[in-house]
């Protein structure tokens, strides 16, 4: 759209200048061209086409900045969504799973609730869950870390020490943020968050300006995960920085 009316501006100026010269000019075509003044006329013309030039590219380069920005917001938040979506899967299965495994032992009296020790590992996670889609990032924190003390072996723990550095990079506190996704890699190597771990931490490197560090996390996403969602933003970023 900008390029249009940049374009059509010029037009309106180029035919405006060579108008004038031509009406003007009927009174006296052979004085203007020996006072120099057609002369004159295209030369303001030219200069008034190289300003307008360098108008449009300030406009066109400010304009991709600000679209390149957007994108890499959106990107990252697919990104998130993404992670949100693998949660919500994981959620479904277990729901699956519970109705297809029978019930046993219902008439057992409970003692676990003599000691305070949570009964409903998914209620316990979807209510941290629901704190973090809610911005209530330290209650969630909290809800995390209680599910990963009482439930650190299950399906969902992966998920669960991933969110808590999701909390912590949402807070801005990238150090904080890092020592949580690098629990994710070393206590989980096996889990479905290590990809988005992974690539969150060079995220919070390149946040914190730790160039170096940012682009070699990076690398390990694109060159150990070369199939991955995160691979294709890995390597974006690596070659966005010096």
């Amino acid at each position: 759209m900008i390029k249009k009316l940049v374009r059509y501006t010029l037009l309106v100026i180029i035919f405006a200048s060579l108008s004038a010269l031509f009406f003007n000019g009927c009174t006296s075509t052979w004085q203007w061209v020996r006072r120099g003044t057609k002369v004159d006329s295209l030369e303001f013309a030219i200069h008034r086409l190289d300003s307008l030039t360098k108008i449009q590219n300030q406009l066109l380069t400010g304009m991709s900045a600000d679209v390149l920005t957007e994108i890499e917001n959106l990107r990252q938040d697919v990104g998130q969504l993404s992670a949100k979506m693998d949660d919500n899967q994981d959620n479904l299965n277990r729901v699956y799973q519970k109705f297809d495994t029978p019930q046993t032992n219902i008439n057992k009296t409970d003692t676990s609730t003599q000691t305070n020790t949570p009964t409903d590992p998914d209620g316990l996670y979807n209510t941290a869950y629901l704190d973090f889609t809610r911005a209530e990032y330290d209650i969630a924190i909290e809800g995390f870390k209680r599910y990963l003390k009482y439930f650190p072996d299950t399906e969902l723990s992966d998920n669960a020490q991933y969110w808590i550095g999701e909390c912590y990079y949402s807070k801005k506190m990238y150090p904080d943020a890092v020592l949580e996704f690098e629990k994710v890699v070393t206590d989980y190597p096996q889990g479905n968050k290590v990809m988005s771990a992974t690539y969150k931490i060079g995220l919070a490197y390149e946040s914190m300006d730790e160039v170096k560090k940012a682009k070699e996390y990076y690398k390990k996403v694109f060159d150990i995960y070369p199939n991955s969602p995160e691979a294709k933003l890995a390597r974006e970023r690596y070659n966005s920085l010096p």
